[in-house]
């Protein structure tokens, strides 16, 4: 039986070692979780204020409809989490409606059927047209390119323009013309290649194959029936920090160690040595979550894979909670805008936290969520180190006094600034990935990659890859 260290105690370090428990009872002997901060979760932190209303540091809500989204469905409800979700089902107005800032307006994105045969701003031609572009555009045969310049080659500059630059500007925090398809969208690279268009692979693609393999879970039953969007917790999703925490701690075989910083790892002989606070931990394999370039800093005995791991790039994001007594967003129900790269603005976006999710009110009828800084961080706030968070407080109401029209201030506020968050998958990100495999597998290194950094940044996917990583490394035991 094997022994199995995991480093970070994130989503993807907790569910690593869920799966390593539940699907390896006759195979693992002892897991060791480590974690350098004081408590779990990663990049998953939520404030609870006393009135009850919720602030999300990072991640808010759970998407559904893809293998991942499922598969993270049913883990919830093997956490017996299900009585304390709150969906968001495709009728629900902010699955609807989300908001897009262009010339200085803040303009619903077209979602109505109505919106295919007519015009809707910023957009200049109806939807149809640009779907009759897209199936008429050639299959290319580029390895990889940015998201920017496949929107644009594959339906329109202006679909680039104001739906994937501020798309990945809100998901990635990141410049869309810098992101790599294949690695960021995988979905769209894969359709184009199978089957020459997007709107071809969306006709012959269905929902139940992305869900049949966890219709045994009554959640994901009722999340496909209903047609959930995605999903939260009552009180924020460290629940689910939490229950993964709690399940692996009471059924022994493991021990989760925070305040554990490591110094060092080595492999040798078939081991791997983790050094932890001057002292060595000796394990058969390592699961590392931890981000790309922490995972280098570990590695100096192997200086291409120390060279690839430090090739990811990661950037830094503020959010900045504001909340305000009155509802202050009136008609502009929906779950947000985002602010493409080319608009006069210092913000990525912001949530509207209040109309998504009602029952997290506090005492105050509105909540939101602006997002700062990313790949444009130090171009407008200077060094993440030393800016001010007065200043982003600042930059985030006098944008939502323009965007709302108000001169309300907010009755609470909470500024975090998380530095190196959100991994940049960037063209040719694909090359890299081979390489840092190639590198473990000429070293016969007993080493699995999971976590944001590598293939998917999303809480489902983080899961989902832990999940696979692991069924992987069981099956290569004998």
């Amino acid at each position: 039986m094997a022994t199995v260290g995991i480093l970070g105690g994130g989503i993807s370090g907790l569910s690593c070692a869920y799966y390593l428990k539940t699907l390896g009872q006759s195979k693992i002997k002892y897991i060791c979780l480590l974690d350098k901060s004081p408590k779990f979760g990663g990049w998953i932190q939520t404030t609870r204020f006393p009135d009850g209303a919720i602030f999300e540091h990072g991640p808010r809500t759970i998407r559904v409809g893809t293998k991942a989204g499922f598969n993270a469905l049913e883990l919830a409800d093997k956490l017996a989490l299900s009585s304390r979700i709150l969906p968001i089902t495709r009728e629900h107005p902010t699955a609807k409606t989300n908001f897009i800032l262009a010339n200085n307006q803040l303009l619903p994105l077209p979602r109505d059927p109505s919106a295919f045969f007519r015009k809707v701003p910023p957009f200049s031609k109806s939807v149809i047209r640009y779907v009759f572009k897209e199936i008429r555009t050639k299959r290319s045969n580029l390895d990889d390119e940015s998201v920017y310049s496949f929107a644009e080659r594959r339906i329109g500059e202006e679909v680039a323009k104001y739906a994937l630059d501020p798309m990945c500007r809100g998901v990635a925090a990141g410049d869309a013309r810098e992101l790599s398809v294949r690695s960021m969208l995988p979905f769209l690279y894969e359709t184009e290649k199978n089957y020459g268009s997007i709107v071809k692979g969306i006709l012959k693609g269905s929902r139940i194959s992305e869900a049949q393999d966890f219709m045994q879970s009554s959640l994901v039953q009722k999340a496909y029936r209903e047609i959930w969007r995605m999903w939260t917790l009552k009180t924020g999703l460290n629940e689910l920090i939490d229950a993964l925490a709690g399940t692996i701690d009471e059924r022994g075989k493991a021990d989760l160690i925070f305040d554990a910083k490591c110094t060092n790892l080595t492999f040798k002989d078939g081991k791997a040595d983790i050094v932890v606070d001057n002292e060595n931990i000796k394990v058969d394999h390592v699961f590392s979550s931890i981000p790309s370039y922490e995972l280098a800093s570990l590695i100096d005995a192997y200086p291409v894979l120390k060279e690839n791991l430090m090739a990811i790039p990661s950037v830094d994001v503020a959010v900045v909670y504001l909340e305000y007594e009155t509802d202050i967003i009136g008609n502009k129900t929906g779950f947000g805008y985002l602010v493409p790269s080319h608009e006069d603005s210092k913000v990525l976006g912001i949530v509207f936290d209040s109309c998504c999710f009602p029952a997290m009110n506090g005492t105050g009828q509105t909540r939101l969520t602006c997002m700062l800084g990313g790949r444009w961080f130090k171009d407008i706030f200077g060094d993440p180190k030393t800016v001010s968070m007065d200043t982003l407080l600042n930059v985030a109401t006098e944008e939502v006094g323009k965007r709302f029209n108000t001169t309300d201030k907010p009755i609470r506020h909470k500024v975090i600034l998380q530095k190196k968050c959100i991994p940049q998958y960037l063209v040719g990100h694909h090359i890299k990935l081979e390489k840092i495999s190639e590198e473990i597998k000429e070293n016969n290194l007993n080493l699995s990659l999971i976590g944001a950094s590598y293939k998917g940044a999303g809480v489902p996917d983080c899961i989902y890859n832990a999940r696979l990583s692991v069924e992987k490394y069981l099956k290569s035991l004998h």
